[in-house]
């Protein structure tokens, strides 16, 4: 009797979950602190892409300039329950959350392409999340990473030439290639060197 009762809690269960959903994302290529050349050895550019590879992000300094390397680990989890089952089609229960891992690494280079100085940064986040209660149609996500999962950097620097006005004359601001600093991802668009493009 135990046990049948158990099975129909887990169908009734069931019948109420509507949607559970799972999505991750792996970004760039990891990193480790292992891998940051010695800045007091002065080392090269040539042997830095030779060890990391291509940097994506870059920009030009007073002393020369910086590149970075970055690596994104992000979940999405989310799960929604509905009474559809008992005649209810206007509620819904829905929860989220989200999580980013990854590493960081930036290095500065001078005027005669030398290592001068690096910075290594690690993280593991809640990146947020929420409930919601809908007593309508389920139109709301409580859980939404779609601002970190822009495509790498270097995807578009060949599309530079063909952005809009405003755009191309913002070049030297850009956050991943310009002469303005580095932006790190996820960074809201109405800060920083993107506000310039704003209308």
């Amino acid at each position: 009797m135990h046990n049948t009762a158990f099975r129909f809690l887990c169908l009734a269960f069931a019948m109420l979950l509507t949607a559970c959903t799972q999505f991750h994302y792996d970004l760039g290529e990891p990193l480790s602190e292992s891998q940051i050349p010695n800045s007091a050895a002065r080392i090269g550019l040539g042997e830095v892409l030779d060890k990391l590879g291509p940097p994506l992000r870059m920009s030009a300094t007073h002393s020369g300039f910086v590149l970075a390397w970055e690596h994104w680990k992000i979940d999405e989890n989310s799960l929604g329950f509905s009474l559809g089952v008992a005649g209810v089609d206007a509620l819904s229960i829905d929860f989220g959350s989200s999580r980013t891992r990854g590493e960081f690494l930036l290095m500065g280079f001078d005027h005669q392409h030398q290592l001068t100085d690096s910075a290594f940064t690690r993280w593991d986040n809640h990146a947020g999340g929420g409930k919601s209660i809908q007593p309508f149609a389920s139109l709301v996500s409580v859980v939404d990473v779609d601002d970190l999962l822009n495509q790498m950097p270097q995807h578009r620097w060949g599309a530079a030439s063909l952005r809009e006005l405003l755009l191309t004359l913002n070049l030297a601001n850009q956050p991943d290639m310009g002469q303005s600093g580095i932006e790190q991802r996820g960074t809201p668009k109405a800060v920083g060197q993107r506000s310039l493009e704003m209308d």
